[in-house]
């Protein structure tokens, strides 16, 4: 039995149709998960359903603005389960998270994207403590109870980072949102519609988006018009071009393929979440060494590629905020997990 549940967050669907549920398409996602980008862009240039002439990006790329839809395309997050538990054979996409990237941008998407959020990751050690809003107290309290951090008005930025980091080590599978999306796309609900599974990985670049579309287009008979595959670029790339957290996923990724090459590129400045998922990737991908705690950054990917390198053989060792080494149960981990146990007891 999973111990995820799926709704806790989600207590109704704001609904905007007059239907139950839309005869062409009923959409099916998490939020953060580009589900109305889709609903927008397949009920756009649909031949079924008359073109819209708006579009419904927000100064961040969100597609949360107000357009005159069809109805016959609907987008829902999850509540759709429990609306319909007595419907069967609906046609039903999910989006789902299937790769590393996709995990990694619903980290900053959950967080600071979904709800149109203003946040950005930096605001947890930028921001006075006590200036951040709620969500972000939340974390950084946390963070302050973790570090047994005492009297700062600022995180330091070398901190959250490496906050960030920790998450990051995490084996995927045992994450939250890992978790989440095999609960969901597991669900007995889903068993009894006719679905299609749609990747996440699809918004971050054009042409799988459209490669998948395709296929998706073919299984629902959506009647999508490629002839207009010009404006179809247009479109997702007006989109993505608002969307910073999509941009720099794309270049953390291209910065980690860079590493694997003679190459060398400079690395502009990215969000601490960024830096801190970059430090996990390394300490996962090469044994017995950990990051630097600066609140620097590197500059290119040849400082990376020399700070590992010339990592001093006398401070290697096995790191202890890894759960497993060569699939072996780390004992610097549990014997580091249980020394912050019990430390938290004494706050």
């Amino acid at each position: 039995m999973s111990d995820i549940d799926l709704f806790s967050d989600v207590p109704f669907d704001k609904r905007g149709d007059k239907d139950q549920n839309a005869k062409l398409l009923n959409i099916v996602f998490n939020g953060g998960t580009f589900g109305n980008f889709l609903k927008y862009f397949l009920d756009k240039f649909s031949l079924l359903s008359p073109d819209i002439e708006e579009t419904p990006f927000n100064d961040i790329g969100t597609s949360h603005g107000k357009v005159k839809y069809s109805g016959l395309i609907q987008a829902y997050h999850q509540q759709f389960i429990n609306d319909n538990k007595d419907f069967v054979d609906l046609p039903i996409c999910i989006i789902l998270a299937n790769t590393e990237k996709d995990f990694f941008y619903l980290k900053t998407s959950h967080w600071y994207r979904a709800g149109d959020s203003k946040m950005l990751p930096n605001d947890l050690w930028s921001k006075k403590i006590t200036d951040l809003p709620t969500h972000l107290k939340i974390h950084s309290n946390n963070i302050i109870s973790l570090y047994r951090l005492n009297g700062l008005d600022y995180i330091p930025k070398f901190i959250v980072r490496d906050w960030y980091k920790l998450e990051f080590l995490e084996e995927l599978k045992t994450t939250h949102n890992y978790r989440w999306f095999e609960t969901f796309k597991n669900h007995p609900f889903f068993k009894k519609q006719k679905i299609y599974h749609f990747p996440l990985e699809s918004f971050f670049e054009f042409d799988v988006f459209i490669k998948n579309l395709e296929m998706l287009n073919d299984f629902f008979d959506l009647k999508l018009d490629f002839d207009r595959i010009s404006e179809m670029q247009d479109i997702f790339y007006k989109s993505y071009n608002l969307d910073q957290y999509r941009q720099e996923s794309n270049l953390v990724f291209n910065i980690i393929d860079i590493l694997t090459t003679e190459n060398n590129i400079d690395i502009p400045e990215l969000d601490v979440s960024s830096e801190g998922f970059l430090y996990a990737h390394l300490e996962k991908k090469i044994p017995f060494i950990q990051m630097a705690l600066t609140n620097h950054f590197f500059k290119n990917t040849k400082e990376i590629k020399e700070y590992i390198r010339c990592y001093p053989e006398h401070y290697k060792a096995m790191n202890p905020n890894m759960s497993k080494f060569n699939g072996i149960d780390n004992p610097f981990y549990l014997y580091n997990k249980q020394k912050i146990k019990n430390k938290s007891h004494k706050i």
